[in-house]
Formats: C-alpha cells, structure tokens, sequence
C-alpha cells in the first residue's frame, strides 16, 4: 500500500488562501450559532459587526501562530 503524497507548493498555498475564507465563514457560523438571521447583523447592528470583527482577528492571530509553527517545520519548508 502506497502513502498519500502530497504536493507542497500547493498545500502551501491553499493554507495561505483558507485566510480569505475565515471572514465569510465567521459570519456564517455566527448567524448559525446565535440564531441571528445575516440581515439582521447586515442592516447594523454594531455590536453583531464588532464580535465578528474580533472573532476574525483572533483567528487571524492562531493563523499567524500555526502558520510560523508550520513554516519551522520541515513538511512545509521547500
């Protein structure tokens, strides 16, 4: 039985666009969770607007932790 090989280049750069889809999904998970309808937190309600907004910059901050982790390990170094 053969392992599962991976490309690096492109494991590499689908971790570096998954930063792109944390913002819509923050919103999506956030509407789902809190049972808070999308246009309700679109049509300004500041204080939906500001926890998505932190949400998104803490997992920006674990993206920036895992992604200095990773880059230090020798899977994703090229």
């Amino acid at each position: 039985m053969n392992a599962i090989t991976v490309h690096r280049p492109t494991l590499k750069i689908i971790w570096r666009l998954l930063v792109f889809l944390f913002f819509p999904l923050i919103i999506w998970l956030y509407s789902v969770i809190a049972d808070v309808p999308f246009a309700h937190i679109d049509s300004g309600a500041n204080f939906h607007k500001w926890l998505i907004f932190f949400l998104y910059l803490g997992c920006l901050a674990a993206w920036l932790y895992i992604d200095r982790a990773l880059s230090r390990s020798s899977f994703f170094r090229s």
